[in-house]
């Protein structure tokens, strides 16, 4: 229900956002089924394949020099790599394998191929690999001979594979109608629906989500740190190793006239000003940090610095910072989007009308129709 929806309400361009980069909507599912199928009959489809991929009946040579003439962009560099119709009619003309099942005979060309391929498969056939490219016919031979054999043989039908690639199909819809939606399962997945939904949570919510979960705002408000700096690697090196042995830090400062082995606090306007009170901020208490290189400084030559953070004191971003307006709207957002999605699935299925096919399920009785409420 919620393929067909998006189906009716979504082109595919809207869909599957980034389908230049990844693989097409048609590629994906065929190759969903099919290693689905070849998974379900792997026995007799091994049998029936045989040892040395006797289903392909012939194989076209294809050669660096003919991917050259078909696929050469003159050296320019195309932000949108879709063919152009003339390009594209030329690949479909240049057939790679010709492949049987039972009495049933198909070919795979070259644009067969390019369009089962992601934006890496694409490159690889843009920087001429024929070898690539047969590699990747074979595979699509592979796959359709056994989306004919079960058409075929398994007693599903070519209606009963159509219907599991509609499924497929449905499916991809699905889920990428939750991504487009703001529902789905990658929380780093920028929809459009969130951040409008993002733009319109009102400040009382932001307060009562930053009530029930402080310990997402929480912040390091100052640390106690001391250092030791050093002119040369090999003298970092030597002092990180006595520090693994068990030395103590300030008494190693003091020997070697690193420091004066006093801690100091660091607090976060410091971290904003000092690229050694940043690293403090960023590490954790206890154990002292590797030897690392200062930054370049005008003409003086960087040193090697080893930190130790003794304490850190955290606490929490204030309520009205904007660190926490983003986070808890962005968090409210998704909320709001998930329960919209529920929401929609529970409308589709209380408008759907479901028929019951009891014969398929070897029940002896008249159809059963369910309606809204299921």
């Amino acid at each position: 229900m919620l393929g067909g929806y998006a189906q009716r309400r979504y082109d595919d361009a809207k869909l599957f956002v980034g389908e230049r980069v990844r693989f097409s909507p048609q590629a994906s599912v065929e190759a969903s089924l099919a290693t689905t199928l070849q998974a379900a009959f792997r026995e007799p489809l091994a049998k029936a394949m045989g040892p040395a991929e006797g289903y392909i009946v012939k194989r076209h040579p294809l050669t660096r020099e003919r991917l050259v003439a078909l696929l050469d962009r003159g050296g320019k560099l195309r932000l949108d790599d879709r063919l152009p119709a003339a390009r594209a009619a030329k690949l479909k003309d240049l057939p790679l394998i010709d492949g049987r099942v039972g009495t049933q005979s198909y070919r795979i060309t070259l644009y067969d191929v390019w369009e089962r391929q992601d934006v890496q498969g694409r490159d690889a056939l843009y920087r001429f690999d024929a070898g690539f490219a047969m590699q990747q016919a074979r595979q699509l031979a592979r796959d359709r001979f056994a989306l004919g054999w079960v058409a075929q043989n398994s007693g599903l039908g070519a209606a009963g594979v159509e219907q599991l690639r509609q499924l497929v199909a449905d499916r991809n819809r699905r889920n990428a109608l939750a991504r487009l939606l703001g529902s789905g399962e990658d929380p780093h997945y920028s929809s459009p629906e969130v951040e409008r939904l993002q733009r319109n949570v009102e400040a009382a919510a932001i307060r009562k989500y930053y009530d029930s979960h402080k310990a997402e705002f929480t912040r390091t408000e100052k640390v106690s740190m001391r250092s030791m700096r050093f002119a040369d690697e090999a003298q970092a090196r030597a002092v990180a190793a006595e520090l693994s042995k068990g030395a103590r830090f300030e008494d190693v400062m003091r020997r070697r006239a690193a420091g004066d082995g006093v801690a100091r606090w660091v607090d976060s306007d410091n971290a904003r000003r000092s690229w050694i009170a940043q690293l403090a901020f960023a590490q954790p208490p206890g154990p002292a940090s590797p030897p690392i290189r200062e930054p370049e400084a005008g003409t003086a030559a960087p040193g090697w610095v080893i930190v130790k953070v003794d304490k850190r004191v955290t606490g929490l971003h204030p309520p009205d910072s904007e660190t926490v307006r983003f986070a808890a709207s962005e968090a409210i957002a998704r909320q709001r989007a998930a329960s919209n999605f529920a929401g929609l699935r529970a409308r589709l299925l209380a408008e759907a009308r479901i028929e019951v096919n009891p014969a398929a399920l070897g029940v002896r009785t008249a159809p059963k129709r369910l309606e809204s409420g299921l």
